[in-house]
């Protein structure tokens, strides 16, 4: 979710943030004052008014910390933490602007986090991505800030921060607003995100091997000849492992594996 690209104010080009001493200086003590509220937090309600109070500071009155997916039939679970203009919010959903956000997309591409108005160079914008921006600064977003949130296995996720139309960027905030939306986003982790993710049974070596060797297209017979094991107990470690992970289907099992953290993607890949 996002708005405009303006290029750098007074000709000063792309707005890449580099932290001078007095900056860093700054956001240490700006993230010093929340830290001890962050260790404190147990609820969502807690990390929503600590998310509140810490854009404010920083200079930001919008903030969004989403998961990355279409808002019109959002998915069980979904993060979505955010204080936009509301009829931004309602044109995003119901036009399903998630397939042309350039926000997320980049967000989605990259770990490092970036000023709207460098988007341009780190990404070919199509004439969709560049009316979501435009439709945005009219919704009443300036510029803005982005910090890309990835763990393996998990939907993609952003932490934006906005200023109104006109008003230029808080540079010297950037490192304390990355590293409050990282912050946030790990003991949102913790509360919300985890304890599905540990609710599933752990998988006995066995069960993992095969799993991977199953993702990677070989076939029972197969499996059983490289682990040295009989077709048959092949399949009852698969068809244990669909048990506890609720799913039916081969296809099904790679991707919960690699949903949960069992597998990587990295391992599943054997044509380079």
């Amino acid at each position: 979710m996002s708005g405009t690209t303006q290029p750098g104010r007074d000709g000063a080009g792309p707005s890449t943030h580099v932290w001078h001493a007095g900056a860093a200086g700054r956001a240490a003590g700006m993230i010093a004052r929340f830290a001890g509220r962050m260790r404190e937090a147990v609820t969502t309600g807690d990390l929503v008014r600590l998310l509140d109070d810490g854009a404010c500071v920083l200079g930001f009155p919008y903030h969004a910390l989403v998961q990355h997916a279409d808002l019109a039939r959002p998915p069980r679970h979904l993060v979505f933490l955010q204080n936009y203009p509301a009829c931004w919010v309602e044109t995003f959903a119901r036009q399903g602007l998630h397939r042309h956000d350039p926000v997320q997309l980049l967000a989605s591409r990259r770990p490092g986090s970036f000023a709207w108005r460098d988007m341009p160079r780190l990404l070919q914008l199509t004439a969709a991505n560049r009316q979501v921006m435009n439709d945005a600064l009219r919704a009443g977003l300036g510029e803005g800030f982005t910090v890309p949130l990835h763990v393996p296995g998990v939907r993609s996720a952003s932490c934006s921060f906005a200023v109104h139309p006109g008003e230029p960027l808080p540079v010297d905030s950037l490192l304390a607003a990355e590293i409050l939306a990282h912050g946030i986003f790990s003991a949102l982790f913790d509360i919300l995100l985890a304890p599905r993710r540990r609710a599933i049974a752990h998988l006995a070596p066995r069960e993992l091997e095969c799993i991977r060797l199953m993702a990677q297209g070989k076939t029972d017979w197969e499996i059983g000849t490289i682990l040295g094991l009989a077709e048959e107990t092949v399949k009852t470690y698969l068809k244990s492992a669909r048990e506890r992970f609720g799913v039916a289907r081969r296809t099904q099992l790679a991707l919960a594996a690699v949903s949960h953290g069992h597998v990587s993607l990295d391992e599943l890949v054997t044509w380079q």
